[in-house]
């Protein structure tokens, strides 16, 4: 047989759903493993029907328990006067708040009131120490491992209670639902109604206790600020009389007196000024020889007037007489000496004016210098009373603030007392919803537990058989095994019934040659004759398995029985030297056999005899070698198969198992179809795909697979293929896969 030859070895029958080389990764699909739940239904009825029986068990044990729900919403804070906020509008509570409220509700404060209010504590349902111990409670009692408690701590009843009670947030509202379940309808509502009041009662309490701090917070801050005002304004008045700034007519007397030296300091220098005018006006007449008697003040002089008049009548007299008299008349000269006295004495009382406007400018200097250094010492005066004014205003309106702190805090102190007395009776939340005394149980619930558990045991026994469908470690069907190794499905071979008393499958084809078991080996050698190498037909035919127990040895003899008995001359190799197994296969005695023939011992006269049961001819193993693998592998055994192959139409060997030794590598080479034997739903896929990676890399030719043992009944349950047994009245049975 040449390499050309081998390579154009061709399967027998190739019915691969999937290319070569696919691999393990498509080996299981949805519908296989909706087959394989279809295969294992009774695993799923068993499941269900468990899975079932516990249900109905816990439904007639399980303790009824009641359930029932109170409602209370939160309102807007209407009460609290400590914020002073009566002007505003009170904010409605968010989430944060409706959370912290929930806490309020479940603190040990109000559990451990509503557990004295209730006698929770001599309730067996949510007192320990009220109940009779359990079997492993009595067990832990009795080794003294847990000392029996007859009194339970309020802790662990306030534990029970906050065990069974449920308080939340109804979605999107201010409204707080509290749940609670109990053995007990009657106290399943009143727990949950009691708290609610217990709840609300404590709001009450805190807002009249807020309020009365409150209060009184107000009227000792009154008190204080009675003090204060009193205080700043005596600091006032005190300094006021201190710094002597008293109002008078809307100033102070500084003030009006400074307002009253201006005045005067004015009128003053306006005097100055006019009789420094007047003296200056009589210097100059004194001064340029200009008759001083025309000044005004001279002239204004009664008594210079007086002398004038005199001083005119004399000259008036003198003149009359200068008439009639000479001028050294005695009267003459007497007239006008009395002239020159007159005129002398008008002189005189001039100078006598200009000395009293000199006289007049010096005191108006002196009343302008007074006036001055009082308004000096005024204007002195005045800024250091500014400086006072300064302090006084930093006073007064350090008094004013506590007074209108002090008026307010009295209208604040007024108005709270008129809403605490309005707010004593008012909560910030309301029971929108009481619970009720229920009449059913809402735990257990025969009707939604059935169903749910029909549903949950549905889906646990499919999910059980989907596990071992999944984790399964062999295969089921051929269109598994050509998906997953891309090598072809030669057919099955039915478990034989051992109540049938067949001693060995290969004994079934003698005793009932038209049984199922024949009609198996019987389409399995009609993928051998299908077998072509080049232009020939395959005759050359390796049987082995992945590991012992798989049938490999029963399937050659009864391959070798088929094609002796349809008229092929047909010889079986025991090519297993290790553990040889053909012999008691066929029921005929160990004799030499292929050892012998290899090593040269004997000729093939001497080792090949007729095998008891049909026309074919028996190779046996022989007596053991040291080493069989290379043996097998020597040009002998080539020489060996070659020689037969000259005189028989179908050699067929079986082999040791491929994981066992390396001996089925060897074989696979020399022959020129293998099929490698798997036990149906035992025979680990990993294990086969590894068998045929190390048949594949002996010999490029393809491995066709045989399923062995196969369970007809369930096999029918996996695949849509029919297999058909001819009724008993016909002449022959077959197996007939379509």
């Amino acid at each position: 047989m040449t390499d050309t030859q081998m390579n154009q070895a061709v399967t027998f029958g190739d019915r691969r759903r999937t290319a070569p080389g696919e691999g393990a990764s498509g080996d299981i699909s949805p519908w296989d493993i909706l087959r394989g739940i279809w295969a294992r239904k009774e695993i799923v009825i068993v499941v269900f029907a468990g899975f079932m029986t516990l249900v109905l068990f816990w439904l007639a044990t399980a303790t009824p328990t009641f359930t029932v729900e109170t409602r209370v919403m939160l309102a807007p804070r209407t009460g609290e006067i400590s914020t002073f906020d009566i002007d505003v509008s009170s904010p409605l509570p968010d989430s944060e708040t409706l959370q912290s409220e929930i806490q309020i509700m479940t603190s040990r404060r109000l559990i451990a009131q509503l557990i004295q209010d209730l006698g929770l504590g001599a309730n067996a349902e949510f007192n320990p120490a009220l109940r009779q111990p359990g079997f492993m409670d009595r067990v832990v009692i009795a080794f003294r491992l847990r000392e029996h408690n007859p009194v339970t701590d309020i802790e662990e009843i306030a534990n029970q209670v906050l065990a069974r009670l449920e308080i939340f947030q109804k979605s999107n509202s201010r409204v707080i639902a509290i749940l609670f379940t109990s053995t007990d309808p009657r106290m399943a509502a009143a727990i949950p109604n009691r708290l609610a009041d217990l709840y609300i009662a404590q709001q009450i309490e805190e807002k009249a206790n807020v309020n009365s701090e409150a209060t009184r917070w107000l009227a000792h801050q009154i008190d204080e600020l009675r003090v204060k005002v009193q205080e700043s304004e005596a600091a006032v008045e005190d300094f006021r009389t201190e710094s002597g700034l008293f109002l008078t007519n809307g100033s102070t007397v500084p003030q009006q007196q400074l307002t009253d030296l201006n005045s005067q300091l004015s009128v003053a220098e306006a005097d100055r000024a006019a009789a420094q005018a007047k003296l200056s006006n009589a210097r100059n007449l004194v001064a340029s020889g200009n008759a001083v008697n025309s000044a005004a003040e001279v002239l204004q002089s009664p008594l210079i007037q007086n002398l004038r008049q005199q001083e005119v009548a004399l000259r008036a007299q003198i003149a009359q007489m200068s008439e009639t008299l000479l001028p050294t008349h005695p009267r003459m000269l007497e007239s006008q000496a009395n002239l020159a006295d007159l005129e002398t004495q008008i002189e005189k009382e001039v100078y006598k004016v200009i000395e009293a406007l000199e006289n007049e400018a010096r005191v108006v200097n002196a009343r302008v210098a007074a006036v001055r250094e009082n308004l000096n010492r005024a204007q002195r005066r005045t800024a250091q009373l500014n400086q006072d004014d300064v302090k006084l205003r930093a006073l007064q309106r350090e008094a004013d603030t506590n007074r209108a702190l002090l008026e307010s805090f009295l209208r604040r102190y007024e108005e709270a007392k008129a809403r605490a007395e309005a707010d004593t009776q008012s909560a910030n939340a309301r029971i929108v919803s009481r619970a009720q005394q229920p009449t059913e149980p809402t735990s257990p619930r025969t009707g939604p537990t059935l169903m749910l558990g029909a549903a949950a045991g549905l889906i646990l026994a499919f999910l059980v058989v989907f596990l071992i469908e999944v984790f399964a470690r062999g295969f089921r069907i051929g269109e598994q095994i050509e998906r997953a190794t891309g090598m072809p499905f030669l057919g099955l071979t039915p478990e034989l019934d051992p109540r049938a008393g067949a001693r060995a499958p290969a004994s079934d084809l003698i005793r009932d040659p038209n049984g199922l078991y024949a009609e198996a080996i019987r389409a399995l050698q009609g993928n051998v004759l299908m077998a072509r190498i080049g232009n020939r037909r395959a005759r050359t035919v390796l049987v082995t398995s992945s590991v012992a127990g798989e049938g490999k040895t029963s399937t050659a003899a009864s391959l070798a029985r088929v094609f002796a008995m349809g008229g092929h001359r047909t010889i079986i190799i025991d090519a297993d030297m290790r553990a040889p197994a053909l012999h008691l296969a066929l029921g005929a005695a160990p004799l030499p056999g292929l050892s012998e023939l290899l090593t040269g011992r004997a000729a093939f006269q001497h080792v090949i005899r007729s095998e008891p049961g049909s026309p074919a001819h028996l190779l046996q193993a022989g007596s053991p070698l040291a080493n069989p693998t290379a043996a097998l592998a020597s040009p002998q055994m080539q020489w060996v198969l070659s020689a037969l192959q000259q005189t028989y139409d179908y050699v067929i060997i079986d082999s040791p198992a491929a994981m066992a030794a390396a001996d089925a590598q060897v074989l696979t080479k020399l022959s020129d179809v293998t099929i490698l034997v798997v036990r149906w739903s035992s025979t680990s896929r990993q294990v086969v795909a590894h068998v045929l990676k190390l048949l594949s890399a002996a010999s490029s030719r393809r491995v066709g697979i045989l399923l062995t043992r196969v369970d007809i009944k369930r096999y029918r349950r996996y695949t849509d293929t029919v297999i058909e047994e001819y009724p008993a009245r016909a002449p022959r049975r077959r197996l007939a896969l379509r």
